[in-house]
């Protein structure tokens, strides 16, 4: 699998590179310190690219959709220190399979990268509560959903959420169907990670 890290920064790719190293299986890491070195670098063996928007030779949205449509077969995720809701939306729109913030966590990041090679498109919790793009904001998660989610968080199945909360089994699977309706989100992973950018 063949990994493009780009952002001008020797010593923020160096941070990746080493971060990355943490993921189960073989990685290919390259690294590049310009949009054009990504291109220069980057083919259909290119599984993802993670690009700083503030790099010189991105800067701009329509200049992340170039990359996007020069490199269709690569999950591309934005990186970015600057995380307003209206960037990430854009980012969205113009075809990016994941937006993380520089303030996150190495776990959220991690996480994130993991579930974006996975075939998902990853996005911060906080945006999801506001955006209007997923619709209305998501309900008040109730009491019981938030035990289940952080059960969920540490990897237990439904079956043992169960036995924890001496709840049927059946009980529980519609707790989590709520949950995931609430959060706008389909997976127990992207729970996990929610869960880790609340809780930590």
């Amino acid at each position: 699998m063949k990994i493009i890290i780009a952002d001008d920064h020797s010593l923020v790719r160096a941070g990746l590179v080493q971060l990355l190293k943490t993921l189960p299986g073989e990685f290919d890491v390259v690294e590049a310190g310009s949009s054009e070195e990504v291109l220069a670098k980057a083919g259909d063996d290119t599984d993802l690219l993670l690009l700083d928007l503030d790099m010189p030779g991105i800067g701009s949205i329509k200049r992340v959709e170039q990359m996007c449509v020069a490199l269709p077969s690569t999950a591309v995720v934005v990186i970015s220190g600057n995380d307003a809701s209206h960037v990430i939306h854009a980012c969205l729109e113009v075809g990016v399979m994941g937006f993380i913030p520089k303030a996150s966590s190495n776990q959220v990041l991690i996480s994130a990268i993991q579930l974006v090679l996975s075939g998902d498109q990853y996005v911060p919790y906080a945006f999801i509560k506001q955006s209007t793009m997923f619709g209305a904001a998501p309900e008040k998660v109730t009491p019981r959903q938030e035990e289940i989610w952080k059960l969920i968080a540490k990897g237990q199945s439904n079956k043992e959420i169960a036995r924890v909360l001496d709840l049927t089994e059946g009980t529980v699977k519609q707790h989590v169907s709520a949950l995931f309706k609430t959060l706008g989100i389909h997976s127990r992973s992207e729970a996990m990670l929610k869960a880790h950018e609340i809780w930590g």
